[in-house]
């Protein structure tokens, strides 16, 4: 298996992590919000749209608004900025920042579950009903965890926004043009075909993600948009993407950045459901072949405790390492097709920019029935055989194996263990 080199990082690494199976992601709460403060103003080419959860232990900032975004971006005569922050001890604080780069306070909404889908539905509507604009960039900031979802809501039994939940909410909302995440893992094929039908261009990260590289990009951003608002959705993208390697931030040897045209990955998938056929129906003459190119693909969230909890594999790499094949060159056309640009550090060579669920085995936390699992409610699987071909695929770790029941507490052990921080 090449894997990446496992370093401890004890300065300036967040690593935004999910939970894993059998977290319960069940939203209770009906959002029913008053505002207070509303102003309606006239249509903007752009409205950009922070949804800002810092509900977790430990963060990286303890104000991201404050100490990350505010000295950065600005309203001005071609861009609004909308803000929505809760943090761990703090009630969910709804932002307008000005052309000064002042924080308007529209109002304060008490305590918000960010893991739920109805608040981020309730943001991204008022966001568009008050603060309308030609196009709206959406950028997420917490936990990234790829096909199993982001943001962690720690107050809130850490409910979580599964990919059905963004689903769920750009669809009530009408989408948005861009969305980029700020956390780990979320350059997942599963994550952007969920939202092929909701947003035009996705950026987010493919494997574990640091802090610092957000410092200036949402600025970069900011200014862009300002000075260019008419640049089509995927130059946007594509620069986003660069703005990550332009800053030269610490740890950028381990970038792996990616803009995605999320409805061109409907090819993708289906190319993908094609080669999953051809194994299913040809299993004990591919079999060899396959496990070892899959012994040769580049393994993500690759840190001692983690690959386990993902099981997230480059997707381009492992396809490259198959015999050729029509379908090998029907994946990898589709692949470039939906690819608007990807960047990556020296130490991460061996990606492409986007991953794909593929455990090796049947480890101890049975990933592979959450993958599939109905209130999961994942596109990906429910759409191809790739769930059936990874039955056929994994292998039991051991006979009997009784699987265990991941949670939080575990992951706080691996931190504590090693020393590292969100």
């Amino acid at each position: 298996m090449k894997k990446s080199n496992i370093l401890v990082f004890k300065l300036g690494i967040t690593i935004f992590i999910i939970l894993c199976a059998f977290m319960v992601s069940a939203h209770g709460s009906t959002v029913k919000i008053h505002i207070k403060n509303v102003k309606n103003f006239e249509s903007k080419s752009w409205t950009t749209l922070y949804y800002i959860d810092n509900d977790y232990e430990n963060p990286g900032y303890d104000d991201p608004i404050e100490e990350l975004f505010i000295d950065e971006v600005a309203s001005n005569d071609n861009v609004n900025v909308v803000m929505i922050q809760d943090t761990l001890d703090g009630p969910t604080f709804l932002y307008f920042i000005d052309e000064a780069h002042n924080k308007i306070l529209l109002d304060e909404l008490g305590e918000m579950n960010m893991g739920d889908y109805q608040t981020l539905s309730f943001f991204i509507d008022y966001g568009k009903q008050n603060y309308p604009a030609d196009r709206y960039l959406l950028w997420v900031y917490d936990h990234g965890g790829g096909w199993k979802g982001a943001c962690i809501d720690y107050t809130n039994s850490n409910h979580i926004l599964t990919m059905d939940d963004f689903q769920k909410a750009l669809t009530e909302t009408g989408g948005v043009d861009i969305i980029s995440y700020y956390g780990c893992l979320m350059s997942s094929l599963e994550a952007v075909y969920e939202l092929r039908d909701v947003v035009d261009v996705y950026v987010g990260s493919e494997d574990l993600a640091y802090s610092c590289w957000w410092d200036g990009v949402s600025g970069d951003t900011n200014q862009l948009i300002t000075d260019n608002p008419d640049l089509s959705n995927e130059e946007i993208g594509k620069q986003i993407v660069n703005f990550y390697e332009s800053q030269g931030n610490p740890y950028s040897n381990f970038l792996t950045v990616s803009a995605i045209k999320a409805d061109k990955t409907q090819n993708l998938v289906n190319a993908i459901d094609t080669l999953g056929q051809y194994l299913l129906d040809n299993w004990q003459q591919c079999k060899d072949e396959v496990r070892a190119a899959h012994e040769n693909t580049f393994l993500l969230a690759d840190l001692p405790g983690w690959a386990e909890v993902f099981e997230v594999y480059d997707l381009k790499d492992f396809i490259e390492n198959l015999p050729d094949s029509p379908e090998k060159t029907a994946i990898l056309d589709a692949f470039e097709e939906a690819l608007i640009h990807e960047i990556h550090g020296i130490d991460r060579e061996e990606t492409h920019g986007l991953s794909i669920f593929f455990p090796p085995e049947k480890g101890e936390y049975n990933l592979l029935d959450y993958y599939k699992d109905e209130e999961q409610s994942l596109d990906f699987p429910g759409d191809t055989c790739w769930d059936e071909f990874l039955s056929k695929f994994t292998k039991r770790s051991k006979s009997h194996m009784e699987f265990r029941i991941f949670n939080l507490g575990i992951i706080h052990k691996l931190l504590r263990k090693m020393n590292l921080k969100f």
